[in-house]
């Protein structure tokens, strides 16, 4: 039941933006409260007033209090400014109004701050993964260095399942950019992701007192981490490293998930991913044309089809050729993992096509009897009828928790 009385976003404004004498510490309970108000009847999406009302927030306020020197020294007040800022972080014009300065604040306050707890950097990194669905806030994030903190914590071990999986769905927010694919890439990222990949699969992960690592929190993260090295595939050199890193059983193994989800993104990590020649000979051996082809008979929506199919073309089109020219390709494509968007917000990306040449495998087709080369031709003329044009990029889900 919505509370009318609570504090609205105009209430939070009208207090953090009134010019304060003295320190944080003497608004401090005040401050607190009306956060608190905020939070409790906004957090869930589902009933919150504040996701309701289609009017721009002001963001000053809150801008002043992230940028405050004194709120790192208060974790508590930090972790309701957080969720505060991604409550307000839900609205597209919101998202679009952040600027260079708040999103500094949060790297500053959440990911780099050495007195940052697990709360406020998985709050952060929710904070991120919200943000970082318009592009100039991606170009933000990374101008203040807030990627490679952000692969740090998928990475440790330390962390809780939270945390590392608000971090990922960052990551995975960050990489729906080329630009943003370029750095995860580059300081390790893909390597940090499959690692995470890899405790999921095994079951593995932080337990004790103050972990969530429930099973719909690992569910969560699994979603996350696919859909992240789903975008980060759209880049050449990232494909390279997912292979190098082991990461073609682990696709393999997401091909074959319950969740509609993971399974849709790992199909277009596939189909990315296949476009390597080396990576389609593993793919092959490793049994994804199986997994490719339950995909595609098990239906769902048109989004996972059109990449479990084009998977398919890109694995066994260069074995059906006849040695002289090369399978048909969806080139680039990132993940478009279906959003989960309950704002009605359109997001941000377009995804372009890159041009590009597909690699052959160079060989006549592989023996083996006539109906067995039926139907792998039957397949990829399931694969062709199938194929769409689409988004390449997947959107990450909104942190509603």
């Amino acid at each position: 039941m919505v509370d009318v009385l609570a504090a609205t976003s105009a209430d939070v404004h009208a207090l953090l933006s009134r010019r304060a004498s003295g320190p944080l510490s003497g608004r401090r309970e005040k401050t607190a409260r009306l956060l608190r108000e905020f939070v409790d009847a906004n957090e869930d999406a589902r009933a919150s007033p504040n996701l309701r009302d289609e009017r721009v927030d002001e963001l000053g306020g809150i801008t002043a209090l992230m940028t405050d020197t004194d709120l790192p020294g208060d974790q508590d007040l930090a972790l309701l400014a957080l969720k505060t800022l991604k409550i307000l972080s839900r609205k597209e014009d919101n998202r679009r109004g952040f600027g260079r300065e708040l999103c500094r604040a949060v790297v500053r306050l959440a990911l780099t701050h050495p007195r940052a707890s697990h709360a406020v950097t998985a709050e952060g990194a929710n904070v991120v993964l919200n943000a970082c669905y318009e592009k100039e806030n991606v170009e933000y994030v990374l101008q203040c260095g807030g990627v490679e903190p952000l692969v740090r914590v998928v990475k440790d071990t330390g962390c809780s399942m939270r945390c590392r999986s608000a971090a990922a769905g960052a990551v995975q927010s960050v990489c729906f950019q080329a630009a943003g694919r370029c750095v995860v890439r580059d300081c390790d990222g893909v390597a940090a992701l499959l690692v995470l990949l890899k405790e999921l699969d095994r079951g593995e992960g932080r337990g004790g007192k103050d972990s969530t690592d429930t099973s719909e929190e690992r569910a969560r993260a699994k979603a996350r981490v696919v859909g992240a090295v789903h975008n980060v595939s759209g880049d050449d050199d990232a494909i390279r490293l997912i292979r190098v890193g082991d990461g073609v059983p682990a696709l393999i193994r997401a091909l074959n998930s319950e969740d509609d989800c993971v399974a849709c993104s790992a199909a277009g990590a596939t189909q990315n991913v296949s476009r390597e020649r080396a990576s389609r000979v593993l793919f092959r051996r490793g049994g994804a044309v199986e997994s490719l082809a339950r995909l595609l008979g098990r239906g769902g929506d048109s989004a996972t089809q059109a990449r479990a199919a084009g998977a398919l073309l890109n694995i066994l089109g260069p074995e059906l050729d006849d040695g002289h020219g090369g399978a048909v390709s969806k080139e680039g494509e990132v993940n478009e993992d279906e959003k989960e968007n309950d704002t009605g917000s359109e997001g941000t990306g377009t995804g372009s096509r890159r041009s590009g040449r597909s690699s052959g495998s160079g060989r006549p087709p592989a023996d083996g009897s006539e109906r067995r080369a039926l139907g792998k031709l039957l397949s990829s003329a399931i694969a062709l009828t199938a194929v769409w044009d689409g988004l390449f990029e997947t959107e990450p889900a909104f942190d509603f928790t």
